[in-house]
């Protein structure tokens, strides 16, 4: 089966991510798999190219800028009808966008399958005419999805928000895979590490993190956070102005970080107050190296993490109460640590590979 993908961009994120998993998938399942990249990478973030290009793959990298270069499309066209690939699989909306376009003018109709990595008009952004045209943006492009063999969903709630956007659409939800990466037995620290990694922007609720630092009742716990990953200058500022002013002093900001399992392996409590997620990867990759995990109460979240595998938190009073609770319980009382534990690995089970590969090749089988 010869297939070809095709994202945005390398730059690690959940869905680059994934893509890399599923690439190395598919070639230990002797797949012949082909790259498209529509737009560079970013200089800031750390890109997957170097370990796609180790495992052999062949990369064609498109002009930018994404969606608004004629060119592109003349060598995707040319691609798409030279290399007579079996299914074209796109991951991100400005792929889908020029797919679709490009797809229509080949004379040989090819099985095209999107996935989609989250609710993508959903994300908060400071400005409204930025929100107004990405939910036009979507709304359109549910309708060229129409084209589609078939939509994959990484969770039951972007499933929901697809159908809301086009009722007529064939969606089946595949979500990512993770296995079991650290299964060390916690022993009692003398100070806690929480961390926090991902995108720093309004959506991810570091702000509401902060917030939750300066209540009296973790102002007298010792532990310090250690927040990895990149955001905007003017926004990194605002976080920073947010700490001078409450005079909190146990928060480091990282930057972004290439070495995620050395990150994993110095924190003991992982914080993710997201307030929207396709499906919260980074929340996964924390649970697989047994980290007790503190996550906003609210869907794609939930399915994961409870109360009988870590902290539930609805709105930052309750947000610092977790956090004050998994310390004091990480201090003194281990046995519902390891409970919690426990209970994150039957979790993870139902999340391996071994289970979830075999739906998506299934998918691609019914295509052809």
């Amino acid at each position: 089966m010869k297939i070809c993908h095709v994202i945005n961009s390398l730059n690690r994120g959940g869905a680059e991510s994934h893509l890399l998993d599923l690439i190395n998938a598919q070639l230990n399942d002797g797949m012949d798999v082909h790259l498209i990249v529509i737009g560079e990478d970013s200089t800031e973030s750390y890109s997957i190219e170097s370990e796609l290009l180790k495992n052999g793959i062949n990369i064609t990298r498109l002009n930018g800028p994404r969606m608004f270069n004629l060119f592109s499309y003349f060598s995707m066209y040319s691609k798409f009808n030279n290399e007579k690939f079996d299914i074209i699989h796109s991951h991100q909306p400005r792929s889908d966008y020029m797919v679709y376009r490009t797809k229509k003018y080949l004379s040989k109709k090819i099985k095209w399958i999107v996935s989609v990595h989250g609710k993508y008009d959903t994300y908060l952004e400071k400005g409204s005419l930025s929100n107004n045209l990405r939910k036009y943006f979507m709304k359109k492009l549910s309708k060229h999805w129409q084209s589609a063999f078939s939509i994959i969903a990484i969770s039951e709630e972007v499933k929901s928000w697809i159908e809301n956007l086009n009722h007529e659409l064939n969606v089946v939800v595949i979500p990512y895979w993770i296995d079991i990466k650290n299964s060390e037995t916690i022993v009692k620290k003398d100070r806690v590490t929480l961390g926090f990694l991902g995108r720093l922007n309004v959506n991810k609720g570091i702000e509401d993190l902060i917030e939750a630092l300066n209540s009296d009742e973790l102002k007298s716990l010792d532990f310090k956070l250690m927040i990895a990953g990149s955001g905007t200058d003017e926004y990194l500022e605002k976080l920073n102005n947010m700490i001078e002013k409450d005079n909190i002093e146990n928060v480091n900001f990282l930057g972004y970080i290439e070495n995620r399992e050395e990150f994993f392996n110095n924190i003991d409590i992982f914080v993710f107050p997201s307030f929207s997620e396709g499906l919260g990867l980074v929340l996964l990759e924390a649970m697989s190296f047994s980290k007790i995990c503190i996550t906003r109460n609210i869907l794609p979240m939930t399915n994961y993490i409870d109360e009988d595998s870590g902290y539930l938190f609805d709105d930052v009073n309750g947000l610092s109460n977790s956090i004050a609770s998994s310390i004091q319980d990480l201090e003194n009382n281990i046995e519902l640590i390891q409970k919690k534990l426990f209970n994150i690995e039957k979790k993870l089970e139902k999340s391996s590979k071994e289970n979830i590969f075999p739906e998506l090749v299934k998918v691609y089988e019914q295509s052809i």
